[in-house]
């Protein structure tokens, strides 16, 4: 898949507030907005991420309890675990549902920060805060390859390593590790390959065939590879899967310098 970036459709930020609240964020820049739209997220996830209604039909937490087996709770709560109360929090792409409200209200009154690449995915969040008044709730505009440059105690990769192409794991996985603080933790949540009697073996390999190709290189990939030897060497490395093997954690918790 060509990962080569394609503009996306609109200059200015679709449904935000406007442009001068947009620009204000977190002192973001005018240009960063204007950041490209990769060119696999339009070739592959348009129907998830980039499209106009996307946030009607997704963005409801029984959604995202049907598309991940009624999974979506223990998988959530396995990184609130993770976190408390004054901790400095960043993930690099949304995610539909509750699950930003809940990270927001977990580290508060410490800083959380999620990005996201696409304005539609940010309109999302930036509405969320204001509906919960989350203040302590930062929304940022940056490819995830990309991110917003730490310290953090924890950075968060939740369900976002299937989603990309190779490169972009290599790149996430590598630059996630680099914003996590001396102490801190990265935590990985996403797809694993099934133990053999796992029942939805037909179903998840043909979701993964038909719009999810970029699953297939987790199923035989450890997450802990895409890091460069030298970033690996600075992590303690920790990993468990549920729901036979569908899901894994990974926990990756920085050496004392």
């Amino acid at each position: 898949m060509d990962a080569r970036p394609l503009l996306s459709d609109a200059i200015t930020p679709l449904g935000l507030d406007s442009s001068c609240e947009a620009e204000c964020e977190s002192h973001a820049t005018h240009e960063h907005w204007r950041l490209p739209v990769p060119r696999y997220l339009r070739e592959v996830y348009t129907w998830a991420y980039v499209g106009r209604h996307v946030r009607r039909v997704f963005d409801h937490q029984w959604v995202v309890a049907l598309i991940l087996w009624f999974q979506d709770l223990p998988l959530m709560r396995s990184v609130l675990n993770e976190i408390k109360s004054g901790d400095r929090v960043y993930m690099p792409a949304s995610v539909y549902g509750h699950f930003c409200i809940d990270l927001a209200k977990k580290a508060a009154p410490g800083p959380v920060t999620i990005s996201d690449i696409s304005n539609i995915q940010l309109f999302g969040v930036r509405k969320k805060r204001q509906q919960h008044k989350l203040s302590n709730l930062i929304v940022r505009r940056a490819n995830a390859a990309d991110p917003i440059p730490g310290p953090y105690d924890v950075s968060i990769s939740f369900l976002l390593l299937h989603e990309v192409p190779e490169d972009y794991k290599t790149a996430i996985v590598s630059r996630l590790l680099d914003t996590v603080d001396a102490g801190g933790k990265a935590v990985f949540i996403d797809y694993h390959k099934m133990v053999w009697w796992q029942p939805l073996w037909p179903i998840m390999a043909f979701v993964a065939w038909s719009l999810e190709p970029f699953t297939f290189t987790l199923w035989k990939n450890e997450i802990e590879s895409y890091a460069t030897p030298d970033r690996r060497a600075k992590f303690t490395w920790t990993k468990t899967t549920s729901f036979g093997g569908l899901y894994q954690k990974i926990v990756a918790v920085r050496k004392p310098e």
